[in-house]
């Protein structure tokens, strides 16, 4: 009789998986694994986050800007790390998560080009997609022969990659004792240059504590897959906006997705933009200054996106990020100017004449936008200016549009204690007055899911909605109205009485 039960695995049997590990050179997790020592991350595809184990070795590429495999780990916590006295069974997770160690940095990475050209590594994971996601499998064959390629061009890591997979590797100590201690038993890595890691003060720019994308899918209730896609779009294009109705957490998002890129609110502006904004507000203007002796003059004076060029262009290493909060309430084209052709051709390829500074007589510089500035917009898909955002700016931005979102209300008011019953009310209403609202005017005129997010929730706190909140909005949006106040209202009423 045959026994159709896998075997468990055993210290003699057990072989760790490998893996292949994509991130960025000014992405937080990695700056955090250099400097440090060990970092926590999260991506795509969930099922290798889930299938990784502690003590698996992880080879870490670094897609931007080196494209080049630079530094090797192991993984030290996993989704599936078995905990003391908990079910034998394991469960996945939504947003999956590892904690990597750094082994050590490669004196000379391993380039793209040599692993693509590789004969052994074309039916490779990485290889075959390109290494677009975050976390691939490795054959132990496509491990091995991604090994070898790295000790021919770093013949001293031979001993370090043997401790690696032997598992000789010491567990973290405490930070204060990381920089004297050995990583390896046996091994000692060659020195590396670690980049610096600001210190987080949330304090400085009111910005929410983002280390990773699972912090972001925490702050949000948005799908891993959806952030994930949202933070590529805003590395690799420059910038992004996200549209969609009032309330559906644009700014919010905005505002993780910031402080995840940068890293550190201090490489963070947030700005408003208003009927009023002009270029010389955004890029640079003539204004009056008064000297010490009471003379007014006049001089040439960046403006929030030039002084931000500057505080980036000397910081390759880290990436910066300007918020630019209702992006469409402002004369876009006249804002922006030229700056059109510096954002599609980024760096001194695309360096232009600022128009002010061209104008004063002297001879100025050329004005380019650094590669790590970024820009993310937030637009009001209901407000009718909408219609002014001109074809050559859309063409530079991508677009992510942001949906009213009725399970991220019902999981808010979970979190917050609403009953099942209560819960069920208020997602009905909500449903109802958005399918009105869609067929009456439009899907952009609907209203987000934070509108509703009312705690504690009860009748008289939707009441106070209807009357402080949604009346106002119903009536602007109905101008005259006909009748279209009491259809609302009568939801609302109907709902309260229900609570």
């Amino acid at each position: 009789m045959v026994d159709d039960k896998p075997q468990e695995k055993t210290e003699e049997t057990a072989k760790p998986n490998s893996w292949w590990l994509s991130t960025r050179r000014r992405r937080s997790e990695w700056q955090t694994l250099t400097a440090t020592g060990t970092a926590t991350f999260t991506g795509q595809p969930r099922r290798h986050f889930n299938a990784a184990q502690p003590g698996d070795p992880v080879l870490l590429y670094v897609s931007r800007p080196d494209h080049a495999i630079r530094a090797v780990g192991v993984i030290v916590k996993s989704q599936s790390t078995p905990v003391p006295d908990a079910d034998a069974s394991i469960s996945t997770s939504d947003n999956p998560e590892i904690d990597v160690q750094l082994a050590f940095e490669l004196p000379t990475p391993l380039a793209w080009r040599d692993i693509a050209s590789t004969p052994s590594l074309a039916a490779a994971e990485p290889v075959r997609q390109r290494s677009s996601g975050s976390l691939f499998a490795l054959t132990p064959d496509e491990y091995s022969a991604l090994q070898a390629l790295i000790v021919t061009r770093n013949p001293e890591l031979a001993a370090a990659f043997g401790a690696v997979n032997a598992g000789n590797l010491t567990p973290p100590p405490e930070e204060d004792e990381y920089a004297a201690m050995p990583r390896l038993r046996g091994a000692h890595p060659p020195p590396a240059l670690h980049e610096a890691l600001a210190p987080y003060d949330t304090a400085a720019a009111t910005l929410p504590p983002v280390r990773n994308l699972a912090d972001l899918a925490a702050m949000t209730s948005l799908p891993l897959e959806a952030l994930d896609e949202a933070r590529d779009l805003l590395e690799d294009n420059g910038q992004i906006i996200l549209s969609g109705p009032p309330g559906t957490g644009k700014t919010w998002l905005a505002r993780g997705l910031a402080a995840l890129v940068a890293g550190s609110p201090s490489r963070v502006r947030v700005v408003q933009f208003h009927p009023s904004t002009a270029y010389e507000d955004f890029i640079e203007g003539l204004k009056p200054r008064v000297d010490a002796y009471g003379h007014i003059t006049y001089a040439v004076m960046p403006g929030v996106f030039v002084r931000l060029c500057e505080q980036a262009r000397p910081d390759p290493e880290h990436d910066y990020v300007l918020l630019i909060d209702e992006i469409n309430r402002a004369p876009l084209s006249r804002v922006f100017g030229e700056l059109l052709y510096a954002l599609e051709y980024r760096g001194p390829s695309g360096a232009i004449e600022l128009a002010v500074s061209a104008g004063m007589g002297q001879e100025a510089a050329p004005f380019y936008v650094p590669e790590n500035l970024h820009l993310v917009g937030t637009m009001n898909s209901a407000d009718r200016s909408i219609a002014l955002v001109d074809y050559a700016l859309r063409r530079r931005f991508r677009f992510i549009e942001l949906e009213p979102n009725p399970s991220i209300l019902d999981g808010w008011l979970a979190a917050h204690d609403a009953p099942a019953h209560s819960r069920k009310v208020v997602l009905d209403l909500f449903d109802r007055v958005n399918a009105l609202l869609s067929e009456q005017l439009d899907p952009d005129h609907r209203l987000g899911h934070s509108y509703f997010m009312i705690d504690p929730l009860d009748a008289q706190a939707l009441d106070r909605l209807w009357r402080t909140v949604i009346r106002p909005l119903i009536a602007e949006y109905f101008t005259p109205p006909s009748g279209e106040l009491e259809e609302y209202a009568a939801l609302f009423t109907e709902a309260g009485a229900a609570l």
